[in-house]
């Protein structure tokens, strides 16, 4: 009896969640090991299960944090939300900071762990800690949302009358609201466009449900849209983030031969991936060519991270790739069901915005792979090959179940008083 307490102890909360995790854990570890197999035979003098045992430490560690996060009451994010959100801003600092910062493929977006050889990535932490900032400052004013203003006036004739007025708006509700995303995806953009888009879409689709006005919401698109402008006039002027490499591609100034050259070369580059991918995908059919049977993974680029999903159709097919689709969009509708049930409004907006957060990312790895979106370099959430984005999709995962876990776990005492009365 105290064996099953302590199980269902442990794996309390959304049973189908759980399936679901389990069924990713197990599928990552085929698609990483069936996709590096051959590309680290030579590299490790014919060791092949390398990146596999790599995997499954990343999985056993995600498996862990599902456990840990699970487990912690609801109120504690909500305590925490705001600390943790500066931890994660301090921590985006730091890959400005030479030594620890880590440039890969032309873009600082890593921080060196001490001591360790190993690198990690910030942007992970700040996407999930401003979705619980964002969830906690949206609850905290349901009760006058629908009228409530986003923003201040934008006519100076209103500041000049009715001062008091904006700036207590700007205050209660700018600054606690609008802040976070702001510092969020404006610490992100520079050298990370797409996450910084990504992350934006979340916390807008997290305003709307959470019942901002129509109106407030089209003032702040206007607001951002000036910021997004300002933004990079500012990076430009210091010569910060990859505004020029923007540029270049949109044809806005002049190049050299040389320069030209290099570019052509880095869109055939780009055309050849999605070629690749495509080959991948038209070439697996209904069923697939089965697992480890790909002849695509030699030339297709990172199959086992920015082109799963390419890879997973070549070996399983239509069949597989929609099974997979099938499954990420599962989490969503039982994240929707999960905060339906909820009885206050704080759980209810973490868990949607920790679904979109998780489905948004899957979604655009997938539409990468079949040539509907430019590349982002988003990993498959779960099954791509590990690092950071697992640690955290896993974090988010857990949060998730935790809330199903307190739900039911007050709906049995609620049931088992029922029944001593």
């Amino acid at each position: 009896m105290a064996k099953r307490l302590v199980i269902n102890r442990l794996f309390g909360g959304d049973r189908v969640l759980w399936m679901i995790f389990g069924i990713l854990s197990v599928f990552s570890l085929l698609v990483v090991y069936s996709s590096t197999a051959s590309l680290v035979y030579a590299k490790y003098g014919g060791n092949t299960f390398h990146d596999l045992l790599f995997q499954l430490g990343c999985v056993g560690v995600g498996f862990s944090i599902v456990i840990f996060f699970h487990l912690i009451d609801i109120e504690d994010y909500n305590k925490f939300a705001k600390i943790t959100f500066i931890i994660s801003l301090v921590l985006m600092a730091l890959i400005y900071v030479p030594g620890i910062g880590q440039k890969i493929n032309g873009a600082y977006r890593w921080i060196k762990i001490p001591f360790t050889g190993l690198t990690f990535q910030p942007s992970d932490l700040l996407k999930v800690s401003v979705v619980i900032l964002l969830a906690q400052q949206l609850a905290a004013r349901q009760k006058i949302i629908k009228k409530m203003k986003l923003l201040p006036s934008f006519y100076p004739g209103d500041w000049r009358y009715d001062k008091d007025r904006n700036i207590r708006i700007l205050k209660e509700n700018t600054l606690p609201i609008l802040g976070p995303v702001v510092l969020a995806c404006g610490s992100i953009l520079a050298f990370n466009f797409s996450t910084s888009a990504l992350l934006f879409l979340t916390c807008l689709l997290m305003l709307i449900l959470g019942r901002v006005s129509a109106r407030e919401i089209f003032r702040m698109l206007f607001l951002g849209f000036i910021f997004l402008i300002f933004a990079v006039l500012v990076m430009k002027a210091a010569g910060v983030g990859r505004v020029a490499t923007w540029e270049k591609r949109l044809g806005i100034v002049r190049v050299d031969e040389s320069e030209k050259e290099r570019q052509l070369s880095d869109a055939q580059s780009e055309f050849s991936q999605v070629a690749q991918a495509r080959i991948a995908i038209a070439s697996g059919g209904i069923l697939g060519k089965g697992p480890g049977n790909s002849t695509q993974r030699t030339h297709l680029p990172l199959p086992y991270s920015d082109f799963a999903y390419a890879f997973i159709t070549e070996e399983y097919g239509v069949i597989g790739a929609s099974a997979v689709l099938i499954i990420f969009l599962w989490i969503f509708f039982r994240s929707v069901l999960i905060s339906r049930r909820c009885a206050t409004a704080f759980p209810s907006l973490l868990v949607l915005g920790l679904g979109l957060t998780i489905i948004i990312q899957a979604l655009t790895n997938m539409a990468v792979a079949v040539g509907l979106f430019p590349i982002t370099g988003q990993p498959l959430p779960i099954i791509s090959k590990g690092g950071t984005s697992i640690m955290f999709m896993c974090m988010a995962l857990g949060i998730i179940i935790g809330v199903s876990r307190q739900i039911e776990e007050k709906q049995k005492k609620v049931q088992n008083a029922e029944n001593n009365t």
